[in-house]
């Protein structure tokens, strides 16, 4: 049997068929018929470019949160503001953050939600333990947090664009 080249996702279908297995491009439609499918098919796959520019954004995001983590050890050790225990509670989520940024780009669903989880977690001990600090930086709290669920939220479209065309 012979294939069909699709000229919209790039994929080979059986000459058979009327519609591309993949992603539905209409062989024996108008000129119209297929522009239009083109036309929609480059812009849904704009957020494959979204979603990989949106990991860039969490990873930096997410070394800036362990830069600050860092610093704010830093600064509590130099002023002998500190108990072993925070320290090491911070420590981990330090860790737990360079890992999650360094590693990314490999698994992003996972390893945002991982730091998406522990923020979120920290916030709210932090209102429970400590509800007057809770409010001090809440602007930059929001923005990492929205960054954060828009990045879930976009790799989630990208996901379903790939499963619906066969790219993955």
């Amino acid at each position: 049997m012979e294939n069909q080249h699709c000229p919209s996702c790039k994929n080979n279908t059986p000459t058979s068929y009327e519609l591309c297995s993949f992603c539905k491009f209409p062989f024996n439609g108008t000129e119209n018929e297929k522009s239009l499918h083109i036309g929609k098919f480059i812009s849904a796959k704009n957020i494959l470019d979204k979603s990989e520019e949106n990991i860039q954004n969490s990873k930096k995001i997410l070394f800036m949160i362990v830069a600050f983590n860092i610093l704010g050890v830093v600064i509590s050790v130099m002023k002998n503001q500190y108990d072993f225990f925070g320290i090491l509670i911070s420590t981990i989520i330090t860790l737990t953050m360079l890992f999650c940024a360094l590693y990314l780009h490999k698994k992003p669903m996972i390893l945002t939600i991982i730091p998406l989880s522990l923020i979120v977690l920290i916030y709210t001990v932090n209102f429970i333990f400590s509800s007057d600090t809770f409010f001090q930086g809440i602007i930059f709290k929001t923005i990492i947090l929205f960054a954060l669920i828009y990045n879930l939220y976009t790799l989630n479209q990208a996901n379903t664009f790939k499963k619906e065309n066969n790219l993955n």
